[in-house]
């Protein structure tokens, strides 16, 4: 009788219990920033800032000035068609730099991510986009040695 007591009261304190969440990584921001991306580009930005309390308290309306000079980008280049990680960098092991290729029918974007982690958790430290890839491509080709002959 005291075992079955001592099972339930068992039982009752683990279904309370709040659940245990692994550390998260830079994955997990990224992957739930594009899928947020891909049904709402200003959602993404606001949930890609939300992971850090000292830019959402002290920033807010440079995230709304980036979030509506984005949205007023992709306006005009067309229908989002997904996206490819270009490169990821890292200095120690609490802070690393992702950058995206985000592929629109016009053009393609490039999207940079700076994640720090102070602690335990990464947290966007930065977030910047810009539309010169093309740009940096063509400087590539031309610092590419030229064949001999």
């Amino acid at each position: 009788m005291c075992t079955r007591i001592l099972t339930v009261i068992c039982l009752l304190l683990i279904s309370f219990t709040p659940p245990v969440f692994a550390q998260n990584s830079t994955k997990d921001i990224t992957d739930k920033f594009f899928q947020l991306y891909s049904e709402d580009p200003g959602k993404a930005i606001e949930y890609g800032f939300s992971t850090n309390k000292w830019v959402m308290e002290k920033n807010m309306a440079a995230v709304e000035n980036v979030r509506l000079k984005l949205l007023n980008l992709i306006t005009l280049i067309g229908d989002y068609r997904g996206y490819e990680m270009i490169t990821e960098e890292v200095i120690g092991e609490s802070l690393k730099l992702q950058s995206y290729m985000m592929k629109y029918d016009r053009q393609p974007i490039r999207f940079t991510f700076i994640f720090y982690r102070p602690a335990d958790s990464w947290v966007v430290q930065n977030f910047q986009y810009d539309a010169n890839l093309t740009d940096e491509l063509e400087e590539l080709g031309r610092l590419a040695p030229l064949p001999e002959e």
